[in-house]
């Protein structure tokens, strides 16, 4: 049970930490006394200032700055309340960190160098990666070593105040993953295979207009003909394609859509058995296709996709607790937003 946990955290946690994070900084001219003063809302005596609002989301900041310069020259717009309440859902999400943050401070929660580097290190080898290839690849996409440490502790310490405030509430079961599963059985089914043949004629790269209409010509009556059934598509294919599939008729055989380039697994995977394709361009050519065959993908066991059905269900309990917990600070809290929103 313990493997299947550690796997889960690691998918649900790295995609959460690479693509989920938007604090924005500052510019410079914004950084400074003009707003880091200015309270607008304050938690249980936490203040927040609208330097914490433009560093959490700058853009919304920087609108609600605009509306402000707008305002005091009396200039409103039909946007000003869409602004405002975007303003003020910036405002209780900020509420809602200081608030998480004082249940932790409360649970007094510690997570250790050896938990961490022991999570780091398996996220790096679950994703094909030593610890320093890991940390490259984050770098390339702006998330620092420490901003990632950072944000891998204060994750564990979220989990670790969900388990103690809900306790067995937070526990994955089999049986939950095998329900799940079994509800679900369509999301974890493989891709779909076609069998298919084709026709193709090339244009010369330096090919005039009046050329490659001539070719696109050529395959239409090739197309008319297999369709008439004048004459079998693998003969038309042996006499004119020049794909090295000729050799068989044109076969390529079975192949998954993601084998194809998206302009031609778009049409071939939506033809039906015995059914011929229009004429595909492409840089190279032209060319038609032939369906013979379709197979549906199959469905992968439960103990190939547990780990991601793990992962699945906690982020559904973490979201689903986190509500509860939230919704309860915020009854034994004073909150008060001190800007009209």
């Amino acid at each position: 049970m313990e493997s299947i946990i550690k796997k889960g955290r690691i998918f649900a946690f790295i995609a959460a930490s690479i693509f989920l994070i938007n604090l924005f900084p500052v510019s410079a001219k914004n950084a400074n006394a003009v707003i880091i003063d200015q309270v607008i809302a304050v938690v249980n005596k936490t203040p927040i200032t609208l330097y914490d609002f433009a560093k959490f989301n700058r853009q919304a900041f920087e609108e609600y700055e605009q509306m402000q310069n707008n305002a005091s020259q009396g200039i409103f717009t039909s946007s000003d309340s869409l602004i405002m309440s975007k303003t003020k859902g910036v405002i209780n999400l900020l509420a809602d960190n200081i608030l998480l943050k004082q249940e932790e401070e409360r649970a007094a929660i510690y997570v250790s160098p050896k938990q961490l580097g022991g999570y780091i290190k398996d996220v790096a080898h679950a994703n094909n990666f030593t610890e320093n290839q890991f940390f490259d690849f984050l770098k390339k996409r702006g998330i620092s070593k420490e901003a990632y440490i950072k944000r891998v502790r204060a994750h564990f310490i979220q989990m670790e105040l969900l388990r103690k405030v809900y306790g067995n509430k937070m526990i994955i079961t089999q049986k939950e993953m095998q329900d799940y599963y079994k509800k679900n059985i369509e999301e974890f089914r493989g891709m779909p295979m076609a069998d298919l043949k084709l026709i193709f004629l090339a244009v010369p790269r330096n090919a005039s207009k009046e050329a490659k209409k001539k070719i696109y010509e050529k395959m239409l009556k090739i197309r008319k003909l297999a369709i008439n059934g004048d004459t079998g598509f693998s003969s038309l294919a042996r006499t004119y394609s020049e794909d090295p599939s000729e050799k068989n008729g044109g076969r390529i055989g079975y192949v998954y859509k993601d084998k194809l380039s998206p302009n031609f697994s778009k049409i071939a995977f939506r033809l039906k058995v015995g059914q011929i394709s229009r004429v595909i361009k492409s840089p190279f050519g032209y060319t038609i296709f032939k369906s013979v065959g379709k197979k549906m993908g199959a469905f992968k066991t439960f103990k190939q996709v547990k780990p991601e059905i793990f992962s699945i269900l906690e982020k559904h309990k973490t979201n689903e607790y986190l509500a509860r917990l939230l919704k309860r600070a915020r009854k034994n809290a004073y909150i008060k937003i001190k800007i009209p929103v």
